[in-house]
């Protein structure tokens, strides 16, 4: 108790020079939680923006389509499949795909085009496509075999497209022939996918599915969960309620690895908040020491008399350094309730940029703060542990000091 006492004493001496050191390490709690929620929130929104224009949270394909997507490389989408995928709990929405490739043209326009096979209901409650239509209209949601399609921006400007225009589109089918027919374009995506899709139709998935003589097969289903940060967890639960189900021959594959190339370049992004954290602990540290230091050197004298009176150098260590852990737990509660303060109007409202930022094909528009746990448990980690270890040095300093030169000291 004697300790704490004194350590009381010792910073309450000074109230000034107590102070700024407060002030000092808060400040630099309330960067780290702020960068910390910034840097995981924005990642967030690119993720849940991402995942939501395209990809889903899980992927179903053949095993080995990844590596070498193929017309071939299909499965059958039956209602044994949907069952499992409509029973799993933490499933919202999912969306059967076929993927191929063609020629398209107009005219005396041609161009090469990628044929997107949907299910316009469930692919517009998966992805939200139906919102990106600038001119005409979506897919029709009771369309069975229509042959309609949407295209994208970039096709149309290419071919001069418009709503209400014939398309003629060449491809192969399954069984090896020739697929040819026209499609009236019902509508014309915004600019904003563009960078996702490039020249693509998108086409309703049973008239596909006659198109390239495909029968009730696809390529690929996106599935949203409700936690896009349980993908891992969730697609092994998936891929085994379908091997349960006797449905074999699929893989299961969260969205870090339908997408590895824009997962791994997110990872390496948020090592540089490591940095971050060393130039806080710098200025941290850099504070306190100069802090405990110049109070130890003012205090020289009293350390002297203290151990020429019997006081034991590990009596004085410790209460140097408990001094600065008092310090270090004020700092990181009021460095908690400025950092929580600090994060509610950057989580609410963000921080908009100039113009829109495109990433892996996404614009955002606003990056916002999020509440998480790394950005309140690690700046308390961080200011207490660099504290700790700037008060090391000048502890010792007081503790293995000669009575007789620190009473001379004064």
């Amino acid at each position: 108790m004697i300790l704490f006492k004194m350590a009381v004493r010792n910073i309450m001496k000074q109230k000034r020079r107590t102070f700024f050191t407060l002030f000092s390490m808060v400040i630099g709690f309330v960067l780290l939680s702020v960068s910390y929620g910034f840097n995981e929130g924005g990642y967030a929104n690119i993720i849940k923006a991402f995942t939501k224009a395209r990809t889903g949270h899980i992927q179903i394909h053949k095993k080995g389509y990844l590596e070498k997507p193929g017309l071939y490389s299909n499965f059958v989408y039956d209602e044994k499949l949907t069952a499992v995928l409509q029973n799993d709990r933490t499933v919202e929405y999912f969306a059967p795909r076929i993927h191929s490739g063609g020629l398209a043209f107009l005219d005396k326009k041609t161009t090469a085009v990628q044929i997107k096979g949907i299910d316009p209901v469930k692919e517009a409650g998966t992805t939200l496509i139906d919102r990106n239509i600038s001119q005409g209209k979506y897919l029709d949601p009771a369309g069975s075999k229509k042959y309609e399609t949407v295209v994208t921006k970039s096709l149309a400007d290419m071919l001069s497209l418009k709503t209400g225009d014939d398309l003629i589109i060449i491809s192969t089918g399954a069984d090896g022939s020739i697929a040819n027919d026209r499609f009236k374009i019902t509508g014309i995506f915004s600019k904003d996918l563009d960078s996702l899709y490039g020249n693509a139709v998108f086409i309703p998935i049973d008239t596909v599915q006659e198109y390239l003589v495909l029968d009730n097969k696809i390529h690929e289903i996106a599935v949203m969960i409700d936690d896009y940060s349980r993908s891992f967890d969730d697609s092994i639960a998936i891929s085994s309620e379908l091997n349960s189900a006797g449905i074999t021959g699929l893989s299961v594959e969260p969205w870090e690895i339908v997408e590895e190339q824009f997962y791994k370049s997110m990872l390496a992004d948020k090592e540089g908040t490591v940095l971050v954290v060393i130039i806080i602990m710098l200025v941290v540290g850099v504070g306190v020491l100069n802090t405990v230091l110049m109070s130890i050197l003012e205090r020289m004298r009293e350390y002297g008399v203290m151990k020429a009176m019997g006081t034991t150098p590990s009596f004085i260590f410790m209460s140097i350094v408990i001094e600065t852990l008092l310090l270090s737990v004020f700092a990181s509660i009021s460095g908690l309730i400025f950092s929580l303060l600090a994060n509610w109007p950057m989580k609410v409202y963000g921080i908009s940029y100039p113009e829109p930022v495109s990433v892996g094909g996404i614009f955002i528009e606003t990056i916002n703060s999020e509440y998480v746990a790394v950005a309140f448990y690690l700046p308390v980690v961080v200011i207490i542990c660099s504290s700790l270890l700037a008060s090391l040095i000048p502890a010792y300093k007081a503790a293995s000091a000669e009575p007789v030169k620190s009473m001379r000291s004064y």
